[in-house]
């Protein structure tokens, strides 16, 4: 009797959870709760390198610096988003959280966008499964971070809406979706590689001037045209090396972001895999064909070859959050592929969504209990080595070091923009173009030996030791830990 009334209940919330008013309720609920986590934590987080790179830009005096400053830097951002995050700071006071809202909302309404193109194509049930698919992915740590990417994922599963839920042949809907990929491009250039699934498409089924990819052609194009300059200025650095030497294209590369979109949740997929095996049930009925939405979403698979390909031509940088606008894509893909082998079972898609959304929810809470050490990419625990050097630096200005000269850019930058201090930071390193829009302070060689006594040198490489032992000046170590830190004598 009491395994009967347990079957009767399961059932029961199955055919709840697929109605969509239910699948709703619980999205609002899941999406807001995202939300609300990533304003704390936004809240609580220190600004990393890049994200100090948008306060100083979107504090600039007026919006006509801020277009001179990108037009003339190496910065690989369109101006749309540093008018967006000009506009939250403001709102905020210059609160460095300010800067962070519109990604935390941006992730939360993507995750909405997401869910309702997995409902529209499986139910409700499982749309809620296409969601906690996304919080097992990289795609949460941009829902509190002052950058583009957690924008740029919302207008990606804006865009897939459009083409899934709107007929082909609605000229509206083929203009609201060029005007989406004129937005899109024009927060983030990279987000010109979420159109060749749209594209792979309509070749396939033959439709060269497909209404939509047409619109989309033509809003790459506009909000290309607009930014030439600044992309003109970013390729001509890329070229020459001058940007850096992180993040070139390579196999082995394409082969970790594939990692980081498919596999973050790899525990559940094999718990999930299992669990068809042992309790799925024979069918007597096939597993239906994919539809041709799901075949588009699959097709987003090809957006991280586009970035190899598209990186290799352009002497461009690879790296996940470049093809954030992928993830939707992929896990309403993977999203429909359990629902047409196992919604006959209740039981197993109950399990689907407790294991994928367990595993996600546990991820964001290990995150809400560190958030004094949430990692940077490339720079680690940059929060900690941050609060680490404005402490030693204390201790060296009373020591009698007026000049801190570090050699590391990023601990430069982070340090600078936190400490009383900042005019008594320096960066070994030739002069940004930046300089002129900030208080920023270089120190060549020259500028260290006329100094000696009052500096102190942080992080620094054997070539500039055996430099300044030319120049006649002997190091004496200071620190060793947490950071390498030599006087002059």
């Amino acid at each position: 009797m009491d395994t009967i009334s347990s079957h009767s209940k399961e059932h029961a919330l199955v055919f709840r959870l697929r109605q969509p008013a239910c699948g709703w309720s619980f999205a609002v609920l899941l999406a807001g709760f995202y939300v609300v986590t990533n304003l704390y934590i936004s809240s609580r987080r220190l600004l990393w390198f890049d994200e100090i790179y948008t306060a100083i830009t979107c504090r600039m005096p007026d919006v006509h610096t801020i277009l001179k400053s990108l037009a003339e830097s190496q910065q690989q951002i369109p101006p749309l988003y540093f008018l967006i995050a000009r506009v939250f700071d403001q709102a905020f006071s210059h609160a460095d959280f300010g800067m962070r809202v519109p990604s935390a909302f941006a992730f939360g309404a993507g995750m909405l966008v997401t869910f309702d193109i997995a409902r529209r194509l499986t139910d409700g049930l499982y749309g809620l499964i296409a969601m906690s698919l996304l919080t097992t992915s990289f795609v949460t740590y941009y829902g509190y971070e002052a950058r583009p990417y957690a924008i740029y994922f919302m207008l990606a599963a804006m865009g897939l809406w459009l083409w899934v839920a709107t007929k082909d042949e609605n000229k509206a809907a083929a203009i609201a979706f060029g005007a989406l990929v004129f937005v899109g491009v024009s927060v983030h250039y990279y987000f010109v590689l979420c159109v060749v699934p749209f594209g792979i498409m309509a070749l396939a089924e033959k439709r060269i001037f497909h209404p939509k990819a047409v619109a989309a052609a033509v809003g790459v194009s506009l909000s290309l045209a607009v930014s030439y300059v600044q992309i003109a200025k970013t390729l001509a650095a890329a070229s020459t090396g001058a940007i850096g030497t992180w993040g070139l294209p390579s196999v082995s590369l394409l082969q970790g972001i594939y990692v980081e979109i498919i596999l973050r949740a790899i525990l559940p997929l094999v718990l999930i895999a299992v669990g068809v095996v042992v309790f799925g049930v024979p069918r007597d009925r096939t597993v239906p064909a994919m539809s041709p939405s799901e075949r588009v979403c699959w097709l987003f698979l090809m957006v991280p070859l586009a970035e190899y390909v598209l990186a290799h031509m352009l002497h461009g940088f690879m790296h996940n959050r470049y093809i954030i606008g992928a993830v939707p894509g992929v896990v309403v893909a993977v999203t429909c592929s359990f629902w047409r082998h196992c919604r006959e079972s209740g039981f197993i898609s109950l399990a689907v969504l407790v294991m994928v959304g367990g595993f996600g929810l546990s991820q964001h809470l290990r995150t809400l209990m560190r958030i004094d050490h949430i990692q940077a990419t490339g720079a680690g625990d940059y929060q900690q080595q941050t609060r680490d050097m404005l402490a030693m630096g204390e201790t060296l200005q009373r020591e009698g070091k007026r000049h801190i000269a570090v050699t590391d850019a990023v601990l430069y930058l982070e340090v600078w923009y936190y400490s009383k201090h900042p005019e008594n930071y320096s960066l070994i390193s030739p002069v940004w173009d930046f300089k002129r829009y900030a208080a920023l302070s270089f120190l060549s060689v020259k500028d260290i030996v006329a100094n000696a006594r009052e500096t102190a040198i942080v992080g620094p490489e054997p070539a500039l030791i055996q430099m300044l032992e030319r120049a006649g000046l002997h190091s004496r170590v200071r620190f060793i830990e947490p950071q390498y830190v030599v006087y002059l004598e």
